[in-house]
């Protein structure tokens, strides 16, 4: 009889600072530990605050399975079928709110993620955006007035550099303040505008509930504040070593260092708890 011991469970891991080493690649031992969890019944997907078409390419190294959360939790993206399944996207009033932002603080950078693009339109650039293009590949998408939008935004990312973005976080809470959005520090560099519940733990038990899997039967892996809810609603939440201190702090499990395989060390210690019989 074949062994299907993580049949019923799902895993689902952050991408950049957790699966991802420093150089943006996925290690063979993660990569082969993976294989065997999906191999032995478990189901397999990313969350990330990327888009559709900067995940695709690590999804086609891996045994993905189940549909990915993407843009932070605003979507569940079914990779096998090509679209997105479900979606949370910003109100009429975060676009007056984007603007005060951006007339209150024109140093900062700005990008606007859509529905189906390819790429996020840059309102407004600086070398954090620059540098987040090169890092995704992005095309080059200026626009000079996001009223020329039709499509319904997904989040708004503002970006500037850690110091100046401390400072600004407060007055950006301010001026946007009565505006049906929710906010998430997804990076040192990165402050992002999302929809209300559009958050990594909020799309994790709506993907745990279309698998038919219970949330104590999700195992989720992240490193910064945008992977919090998602720590904190899975049955088995893990921070890995590199992670932000109020992840570490909210964690049921600490793991290795990004660089250091944690994929792989997590998926051993699960196979040692079904081996104990300690594993829900």
């Amino acid at each position: 009889m074949k062994d299907r011991r993580f049949e019923g469970y799902l895993l689902v891991t952050d991408m950049d600072g957790t699966l991802l080493d420093s150089a943006k690649q996925i290690s063979g031992e993660n990569r082969a530990a993976i294989e065997r969890f999906t191999s032995l019944g478990g189901r397999f997907t990313l969350a990330t605050g990327r888009i559709a078409g900067s995940v695709r390419p690590f999804v086609e190294q891996l045994p993905v399975n189940a549909p990915a959360i993407l843009y932070n939790g605003a979507v569940i993206h079914d990779f096998s079928r090509g679209e997105a399944i479900w979606e949370r996207t910003l109100s009429a009033s975060a676009k007056e709110a984007v603007g005060r932002v951006l007339e209150r603080f024109p140093g900062i950078g700005a990008e606007l993620y859509v529905r189906g693009g390819v790429a996020p339109y840059v309102l407004q650039e600086n070398e954090t955006t620059e540098r987040h293009r090169a890092v995704e590949k992005f095309p080059l998408l200026r626009l000079n007035s996001y009223d020329d939008v039709s499509e319904p935004w997904i989040k708004l990312l503002f970006a500037w550099e850690p110091s100046l973005l401390d400072e600004a976080v407060p007055e950006i809470v301010r001026l946007t303040a009565g505006t049906e959005v929710d906010w998430v520090r997804s990076d040192d560099k990165y402050f992002e505008m999302l929809a209300p519940e559009a958050t990594k733990g909020h799309a994790l038990e709506r993907l745990a509930a279309e698998l038919g899997i219970p949330m104590e039967r999700c195992i989720a892996l992240g490193d910064h504040l945008n992977d919090l809810e998602m720590i904190r609603r899975a049955g088995i939440g893990i921070a890995v070593a590199n992670a932000h201190l109020e992840l570490l702090d909210a964690a049921k499990r600490h793991g290795k260092h990004h660089n250091e395989h944690a994929i792989a060390d997590v998926i051993e210690w699960l196979e040692e708890q079904v081996r104990q019989g300690t594993l829900a």
